[in-house]
């Protein structure tokens, strides 16, 4: 069984008690796949606390495949066919971030860093939660106001300058020719005034996140190439790596990683969702 809620004219919530096995429909309307990405990055913490990182993150695919399967539409063992209603289909994108973030990956991190990470992420609210799950990018460029863009290596472009808000760090990216020019230092030149706004756009931006966010994030500030330009290319999809870094048509990054792709954790998501032997 399970519970769902309403609220009346008096905006006193009505409960009323749903056969989980015969109204599927009624609670999938009822999804809301932020606040279940955030109560399910808060049930993973919680395991991850006594269980192995590849154990839990095996417990939360299993999980993911069991909603594929009861919420989704698809013909049995045909993948092309498989579809999430809309307020689902985020939710394994949400859980794709989850996987590669420091709440499970934590490498290179002290026991120390984890725990702190985990506990700001079981005490912050829903909107800054999302954010350290799934890192908001934005674009800067001459072709308009900023913008936000897609977490992925077809984001990094020569000519753009990348602002990325993980929550506990606040990156400033800049694209191969931004950072030529600033290190010809253009924008000291009253001729390209242009270009030294630019600059000073994310900046901005980023020393207002940075006065008014508790805990205060790191701030950094790099380039591609730059060393700690790594941040910002393990948060990234790596929809471009060096094994198909030729295919599409020097467009974006690519990133040197054997992490699997958005794209490729949805194909193989799909096959076990439509499975008629697992």
């Amino acid at each position: 069984m399970a519970f769902a809620t309403g609220i009346s004219k008096s905006t006193l919530p009505i409960f009323a008690w749903v056969d989980a096995t015969a109204n599927l429909p009624y609670i999938g309307c009822g999804f809301d796949q932020e606040t279940a990405a955030v109560i399910m990055a808060r049930m993973v913490v919680n395991r991850a606390e006594a269980e192995d990182g590849p154990d839990v993150m095996r417990w939360a695919d299993r999980n993911l495949i069991r909603l594929c399967r009861r919420f989704g539409e698809f013909a049995k063992d045909d993948p092309n066919s498989f579809r999430l209603p809309e307020n689902f289909s985020l939710f394994p994108q949400f859980l794709y971030h989850l996987r590669r973030s420091q709440f499970l990956q934590v490498f290179n991190n002290s026991p120390d860093e984890t725990s702190f990470y985990r506990h700001v992420l079981m005490r912050e609210d829903l909107t800054q939660s999302l954010i350290m799950i799934q890192p908001i990018l934005y674009s800067y460029s001459f072709n308009g106001p900023p913008e936000p863009v897609l977490l992925d290596t077809s984001s990094i472009q020569a000519d753009r300058i990348l602002l990325m808000d993980t929550f506990f760090q606040i990156l400033i990216f800049h694209g191969e020719t931004i950072a030529q020019w600033r290190a010809m230092r253009y924008q000291d030149m009253p001729e390209y005034e242009n270009f030294r706004q630019l600059l000073q756009a994310p900046v901005s931006d980023a020393q207002e996140i940075l006065h008014t966010r508790f805990p205060m994030p790191r701030y950094i500030d790099t380039e591609q190439g730059g060393s700690q330009a790594r941040f910002l290319l393990s948060k990234v999809n790596p929809s471009q790596t060096h094994n198909n870094m030729y295919a599409y048509g020097g467009e974006g990054a690519p990133v040197l990683t054997d992490d699997v792709s958005l794209q490729t954790f949805m194909e193989h998501l799909k096959k076990l969702a439509v499975s008629s032997t697992t």
